[in-house]
């Protein structure tokens, strides 16, 4: 594929989007108790991820290659976001009736499928640690209340 001459306006939009739309969140949360480090209120979490999200946006705002720079250019696919969207619904679907552990490989074997060539010891590799990795955060750390599988 030969690569094409873009100019990075689009991704500095986007970049200023993600910026404006993270100190957004960040001020909102501000709205809420903030608590301490040992003691985090509701208003902690977005305000640490809105700050987040507003440096990454000013990221991709302030380091796209300047414009006539040659970029890898082609038509937009919709394969990959689809398969990876499948994959979040499936697991929001899934999760209740066949617990975390079958949901998350569910989820992993469709959004494998993003990629035109799906790499087999990459998908073994992720079906087996992100189930497990799931499990040990959420449900033996955390405690949270859900069932690993649905017997």
């Amino acid at each position: 594929m030969s690569a094409a001459v873009l100019l990075p306006w689009p991704e500095r939009i986007g970049g200023l989007v993600i910026l404006v739309l993270g100190l957004a969140i960040a001020a909102q949360s501000f709205s809420y108790p903030l608590g301490t480090l040992n003691n985090m209120g509701p208003g902690f979490f977005p305000m640490v991820a809105g700050f987040a999200m507003a440096f990454l946006g000013g990221l991709i705002f302030w380091k796209v290659p300047d414009g006539g720079l040659p970029v890898e250019g082609g038509k937009l696919s919709l394969r990959p976001a689809l398969f990876v969207f499948a994959g979040l619904l499936a697991w929001a679907l899934l999760l209740r009736p066949a617990g975390l552990i079958i949901a998350t490989i569910v989820m992993a074997l469709l959004s494998a499928f993003a990629y035109p060539k799906p790499n087999a010891r990459r998908i073994a590799l992720t079906i087996v640690l992100l189930p497990a990795l799931g499990w040990l955060l959420f449900i033996y750390g955390l405690g949270m209340p859900m069932r690993a599988f649905p017997w």
